[in-house]
């Protein structure tokens, strides 16, 4: 009778370990295996939903929509590629209005500024187009259609305006408008922005982008 109950305990022992060993098991099979988290950077330039968004490139001044002063991107080392203000020719003041410049061709058909309260840097508009580029089939050069091309946040396009985006106040007592004349072989230097005269036309340069506007031949780069 005691043999019988030893051996009942030898097994109820055996039973018990063999259950412990099954526990430990079922733990290491449910235990989650670990994740390593990894942060997803967001683009950059991401603004929030309808507002538009601006690449900014290495020394561009970009005008902010809300009228104050754009965000300065620190150039990189070496040559930046912005004009220096040594290029100038003219004195910056003497097309001044307000916080923006304004100059026109000498023949009066070419209107420009460089601007500081809206999204259109800098740009220039024909009084009379003889040939209308591809990109505006639509722009006939009528009163209301007027060619135009500008440069802003690194990138150039085409424009047909029914308004003087780009027409300064009438200087010297005339009643033209169109700011201070820059006269061929001047060139005017702001915000980083170069624009030179000449009998070919107009060619405003910021950053390496561009545009170039005669009532014969425009283009951008």
């Amino acid at each position: 009778m005691r043999s019988a109950i030893v051996v009942a305990a030898l097994v109820a022992f055996a039973g018990g370990l063999a259950g412990c060993a099954g526990d430990q098991g079922s733990t290491a099979q449910t235990t989650p295996p670990r994740v390593t988290e990894t942060a997803v950077s967001q683009p950059s330039g991401t603004q929030p939903s309808g507002v538009p968004t601006i690449e900014i490139l290495p020394g561009v001044i970009i005008p902010s929509l809300s009228g104050s002063p754009g965000p300065t991107v620190a150039p990189g080392p070496g040559d930046t590629g912005m004009p220096s203000r040594d290029d100038a020719t003219v004195d910056a003041r003497d097309y001044q209005q307000r916080d923006s410049f304004y100059f026109q061709s000498p023949t009066g058909n070419i209107m420009c500024g460089i601007l500081a309260d809206a999204p259109f840097g800098v740009g220039c508009q024909l009084s009379k187009a003889n040939v209308i580029p591809p990109q505006l089939p639509n722009c006939d050069d009528a009163p209301n259609r007027k060619v135009a091309v500008h440069t802003v946040g690194g990138k150039s396009e085409f424009l047909c305006t029914s308004q003087g985006i780009f027409v300064g106040e009438p200087v010297d007592g005339t009643n033209k408008g169109g700011g201070a004349t820059l006269h061929y072989g001047d060139t005017l230097v702001v915000r980083g922005v170069a624009c030179t005269s000449s009998q070919q036309g107009i060619r405003c340069d910021a950053a390496g982008h561009g545009f170039t506007i005669s009532a014969d031949s425009q283009t951008i780069f």
